[in-house]
């Protein structure tokens, strides 16, 4: 009984299975991810991203921030679509190259290594010459020579002929995976930022501490797990008075204890502590004024910022506790100065005048400090950008990885030569010699037309 074309159909139609890894081993399914990933791209540096929720309602109408906070376009990278989408892309790479792989990986394990007429005619590049002293070593000095020249060659015999294949550059062939690998590697790393990691912001007033920061638009708090005081903020300007400079004295309390203390955190240098990096970002004035000390030890010249709000001591090293008590404008009917005591555990408190501009030698346990009046000042604050991103190692990882590959798949070319010695109908030895690059080739004819020459030459 004959099927009806309707059936015959029916029964040639793949299985679903087939057709989803027809769609997932597709071009058009890279290429447009692709597209997708550059759309959302470009719509995330156009859409400032994390700022509070506040500044996204001065900015778009009530509508137009409903439908952005709808699809979480201020926070895009951390979003569940955009994630999806490196999914997507991830899994298309990954299955075209289980796709692809198997079939180059047995061109390179199982090579053809025996030239047929008809093999030869098809390579690019092919020699025939006949061989003048055909005695039984000539198929060892041409063997010699293509080692000599190019690559050691697998011989084999087939009757009367012997067959020479060469090959040299052959992981090459393996670039464009190692790239696919490098790509999976990236996205694997930004997916464990976005998932175990974050960004946030934080503004430190001098001499104050937090141990959480705002993060993803202010919507929520971020512990750290310690804490970040702001030992002082200063600002060094140009002659013209534009800002030079944004310069963070921070320490990283564990507990009441200090751990860690960086005192120049500037723009391209943050602080680093358990993963997570401060970033000089910002800084402004907060309502009160400072009493800000220069001091540093006897015969030094590095210096560090003493911040002294009212009311407020200050622990240093040796010296027990300092504390603001008074100010003057005209000491000794001068100049400013500034009234500090010094109080230590055990003894008595003892006070000292800092005229300002004017260092004060003061000894503690040993050991020399001169304390110089800066000054009094708006009191200040320090904006930091607070960031972890544990998939960072990853990503260069990736990077690392992609380079690689460009470079294998770029710059390097598989490259394969092959002769047959095999003897013609009148009796003489024919020498075949033939060869092919998968990318490249001019240069490849070059060294060919070379390798030709000296392998000639050795039958003579």
């Amino acid at each position: 009984m004959r099927k009806s074309p309707e059936a015959t159909k029916a029964d040639a139609s793949p299985a679903p299975a087939d057709r989803l890894w027809s769609l997932l081993t597709s071009v058009k399914l890279a290429v447009f991810t692709l597209i997708a990933l550059a759309a959302a791209s470009i719509l995330g540096t156009l859409v400032e991203q994390n700022l509070p929720l506040e500044k996204y309602r001065e900015i778009y109408e009530d509508w137009a921030f409903a439908i952005m906070d709808r699809v979480n376009l201020f926070d895009m990278y951390h979003s569940r679509w955009f994630l999806a989408l490196l999914a997507l892309f991830t899994v298309n790479l990954v299955c075209c190259t289980i796709d692809r792989f198997p079939k180059m990986l047995k061109v390179v394990r199982n090579p053809r290594a025996k030239l047929d007429d008809g093999f030869a005619e098809s390579l690019p590049l092919m020699g025939r010459w006949v061989v003048k002293n055909s005695d039984p070593s000539v198929a060892s000095r041409y063997a010699d020579a293509m080692t000599s020249l190019f690559a050691k060659p697998l011989v084999t015999h087939e009757g009367d002929d012997v067959h020479m294949y060469a090959e040299a550059g052959v992981s090459s062939r393996f670039g464009v995976y190692v790239t696919h690998l490098s790509i999976v590697v990236i996205f694997l790393g930004a997916i464990i930022g976005n998932a175990a990691g974050f960004k946030g912001y934080v503004n430190i007033p001098e001499m104050e501490s937090v141990s959480s920061v705002a993060i993803r638009g202010g919507s929520r708090m971020r512990e750290l797990g310690f804490s970040i005081r702001c030992n002082s903020f200063t600002v060094e300007t140009y002659p013209t008075r534009q800002p030079k400079a944004y310069i963070s004295d921070l320490s990283v309390l564990e507990g009441e204890q200090e751990v860690f203390r960086k005192k120049n955190v500037i723009v391209n240098d943050p602080l680093r502590y358990k993963g997570i990096w401060f970033y000089q970002a910002s800084y402004g004035e907060v309502r009160g004024v400072v009493a800000r000390i220069e001091t540093r030890v006897a015969e030094s010249s590095s210096s560090e910022t003493l911040v002294l709000p009212p009311n407020h001591s200050v622990a240093l090293p040796g010296y027990g506790f300092i504390r603001v008590v008074d100010y003057i404008e005209d000491f000794e009917g001068k100049y400013p100065a500034l009234q500090v005591v010094f109080e230590k555990n055990g003894k008595l408190a003892s006070s000292y005048w800092l005229p300002e501009g004017r260092p004060v030698s003061i000894e503690a346990e040993g050991s020399s400090r001169q304390f110089s009046f800066a000054g009094i000042a708006p009191r200040m604050y320090t904006g930091l950008q607070v960031a972890k991103d544990p998939g960072v190692n990853v990503v260069w990882v990736g990077c690392v990885l992609m380079v690689l590959g460009i470079m294998m798949a770029f710059f390097m070319s598989h490259r394969r030569v092959w002769l047959r010695l095999s003897r013609r109908a009148d009796g003489r030895l024919e020498a075949i010699l033939a060869g092919d690059a998968n990318r490249n080739r001019l240069a490849f004819e070059k060294a060919f037309e070379k390798i030709r020459t000296g392998v000639k030459e050795a039958g003579k």
